[in-house]
């Protein structure tokens, strides 16, 4: 921050015969140990008055000089000691004769009083070292102690306050008559344009004003009062400026200024508050919402300065056009109607308004003016037209809509992929108040589109654009990567499960040397691999020895063998970005009789293949120990919440938790043997109760026997399942 001094001074001191003014001592003739001082006194010209020889006399008189010496206590600390006193420059004697050591000067010269428009205070300190048998010269700087605020009225103010005017300023942080009446806070009153001086209280951050006036507009009295307050610097010497005007359109400004006092350092950058322009509709109200259907918007704008520049914002576009004079309207719809320097109209047109989407918008207007004030008004404004794709894919259905102000026999949405020239026509139906929209989602995934609305056959507002990538799908659904041997693992390394999403039961029928699940060459018709899934229902065990195992694959993780148990992790976080309607796999297989019954099978029923699909909302696996049946998962008895385990391997009971929530689900059961590669679709169910929530797990389960949980089922059960999709 640059800074020069501005201020002319006096000199005035006890100066001992000889002495000059250097750095170094001279030496002089003195008592043993002793050395003498002379001092000078620095103090700003009076801009007060024009006697300067009696504002001398003045300070003169009204001076305090107090002398201090350095030194040590008992205990080694710092001391500073008063030796010398004197309550005016008279009093001091001329000269002045002191011990070899450190000192300090202080002086206090001016007015005492915290709140006057007479004198300014000042002090100032400097300190100094005596060598013995030397003269030393030392000169005090004494700086303003005061903050000042100086009250400039226009000949606005006298004209028109005829009767009387006056503005009162307040060291206070909200103006308070009855606190300023008390005398509990430091106040002066301007009835002329003056400099007031004022010695801050401790922690003082804020001043205050009010101004009152009596007179006449146009022939019938007028009383006005205006108030306000402004934070203060710590730094003495600045002065505020308090200018005030009056307008007979605007109903009264103040302008403030921040300067520094001619008698400080000159602090640059000033902080300027300029009265404002004035914004108002032209025949609506600007704090209200609008409807634009067709003509035009206005605005009116008047100031007390030129007017220099408008500016619009809306939808993060700025338009910027002159103000100081006629502007026709130009290619974005906008149009200036010029009366004066001072008053015109900001008028928006139809042409404005088309290049906007469907719905609310945030309509700014920024009047500037050439002292660099600046009127700011926002409007809420809605517009017919096609509205804005959603931002969360999840909420997306992907159905477009409409916003229609006014009456209409048809709506229709015009869509196009990019890239495309032909636009197709959907029609649309009313689903809210102004709202339109279409019957079914029409833009497929991995596609970008455009589209427009139209009303009774005229295209209205600007076309939107819409990107729809394609949606997530769980990792390796063709069943294509495949490692290992015992235990056969549908990933691609046991030490690293980066890409581990699905996994079997095989963890633990491999310690009996089988899996119970395989990848087998015989992929669906059509797909682009070669491989799909084989689980094969058996028994693992040697003699009578063991247990029945079920063919399963199941996105999760086994955690871990109990004996013949195993633990299991069902679940893993997923990215849902779309909502998924449908879940589509390929099957073909064989169902057996149940020859290990079980759960809710016995022997010679027919075994029931399963795969189940929940998308929860939770913040670890839902976990199985088929040492506990209260484990297991029973869509009958609970399709709402999910139980899961927040602990990072899914292993401690004690971070068990039954709070998770069932977004969707689906279940596909079947006894029937299919022979033939037959495709499956399960339309996926939403729990309503849980609609504005996005899940943040997946589970997804395949088993050839339901009931493996149990170890019931048909040994002879063996299907086969391929390119398992999310459908959106």
């Amino acid at each position: 921050m640059g800074r020069k001094l501005l201020h002319t001074v006096f000199l005035w001191g006890a100066l001992l015969a000889g002495a000059a003014c250097t750095d170094e001592p001279a030496e002089i003739p003195g008592k043993p140990g002793e050395g003498a001082v002379s001092i000078a006194i620095a103090l700003p010209r009076s801009r007060t008055t024009a006697d300067e020889e009696a504002y001398r006399q003045y300070l003169r008189e009204h001076s305090a000089i107090r002398v201090y010496k350095y030194g040590t206590d008992e205990a080694g600390e710092p001391t500073k000691e008063l030796i010398r006193r004197y309550d005016s420059l008279d009093a001091m004697p001329t000269s002045l004769w002191l011990l070899a050591g450190e000192y300090a000067i202080a002086v206090e010269a001016g007015s005492k009083a915290e709140a006057t428009f007479d004198e300014p205070s000042y002090r100032g300190e400097q300190d100094f070292r005596i060598v013995e048998g030397a003269s030393t010269s030392v000169t005090v700087n004494c700086r303003l102690l005061n903050t000042l605020v100086r009250v400039e009225y226009d000949r606005t103010i006298a004209k028109t306050f005829n009767e009387s005017f006056g503005t009162t300023v307040a060291i206070d942080e909200s103006y308070d008559q009855g606190r300023i009446d008390a005398g509990k806070v430091l106040s002066l009153t301007y009835e002329e344009t003056k400099t007031g001086y004022f010695i801050l209280p401790e922690n003082a951050a804020t001043f205050c004003w009010q101004f009152c006036g009596k007179g006449e507009k146009e022939g019938e009295p007028l009383e006005l009062t205006k108030t306000g307050s402004k934070a203060l610097t710590a730094e003495t010497g600045i002065c505020y400026q308090l200018k005030l005007k009056y307008s007979p359109d605007l109903g009264g400004t103040l302008e403030f200024t921040l300067t520094l006092d001619e008698s400080v350092e000159e602090i640059f950058d000033p902080v300027v508050f300029q009265p404002n322009p004035q914004i108002a509709g032209d025949g609506f109200e600007t704090g209200e919402p609008q409807a634009f259907v067709e003509g035009e918007l206005g605005y009116r704008i008047s100031s007390i300065a030129d007017m220099q520049e408008i500016q619009v914002q809306v939808d993060g576009a700025t338009f910027a056009v002159p103000a100081t004079e006629a502007y026709a309207e130009d290619a974005n719809g906008i149009a200036v109607d010029f009366e004066n320097s001072t008053s015109l109209r900001l008028v928006l047109g139809e042409k404005f308004f088309a290049r906007l989407s469907g719905g609310p918008h945030t309509l700014t207007v920024t009047a500037i003016d050439r002292d660099g004030g600046e009127g700011i008004k926002e409007t809420i404004v809605r517009t017919q037209g096609a509205l804005p794709a959603p931002e969360n894919p999840w909420f997306d259905d992907r159905v477009w809509r409409g916003c229609v102000l006014r009456p209409a026999s048809t709506v229709t949405m015009e869509y196009r992929k990019q890239g495309e020239t032909r636009w197709t026509a959907a029609t649309l139906t009313q689903t809210a108040e102004e709202t339109y929209s279409m019957p079914a989602a029409i833009a497929a995934l991995g596609s970008a589109y455009e589209y427009r609305l139209s009303i009774d056959g005229t295209t209205i507002g600007a076309a939107q654009q819409a990107s729809y990538p394609l949606g997530p799908q769980v990792y390796n659904a063709g069943f294509e990567i495949w490692t290992g041997s015992s235990p056969l693992v549908p990933y691609t390394s046991e030490t690293d499960r980066n890409d581990q999403w699905w996994d079997t039961g095989n963890h633990g029928s491999s310690t009996m040397n089988k899996n119970v699940t395989t990848n087998a060459n015989d992929a669906r018709p059509g797909s682009a691999g070669a491989t799909s899934a084989c689980l094969n229902s058996q028994f693992v065990g040697l003699g009578s020895i063991g247990k029945f195992a079920a063919g399963n694959i199941f996105v999760g993780k086994y955690l871990g063998t109990n004996g013949t148990d195993g633990v299991i992790g069902f679940g893993k976080p997923f990215g849902f970005t779309y909502r998924p309607r449908q879940l589509k796999f390929w099957y073909k297989g064989t169902v057996g009789s149940v020859d290990y019954a079980g759960g809710s099978v016995s022997k010679g029923d027919a075994d029931v293949n399963q795969v189940y699909i929940c998308l929860c909302k939770m913040d670890g696996p839902h976990i199985v120990d088929t040492r506990y049946s209260d484990t297991f998962l029973d869509f009958a008895a609970n399709s709402k919440t999910m139980p899961y385990c927040t602990h990072i391997n899914g292993k401690s009971s004690a971070n068990d938790r039954d709070d998770g929530h069932i977004i969707a689900w689906a279940e596909w059961t079947n006894s029937q043997s299919m022979a033939e590669w037959t495709e499956i679709v399960l339309d996926l169910h939403y729990n309503e109760e849980y609609e504005g929530e996005v899940p943040t797990y997946l589970m997804l389960t395949a088993s050839a026997s339901k009931y493996g949980d149990y170890f019931a089922g048909s040994s002879s059960s063996c299907i086969y399942l391929d390119d398992m999709e999310l459908i959106y």
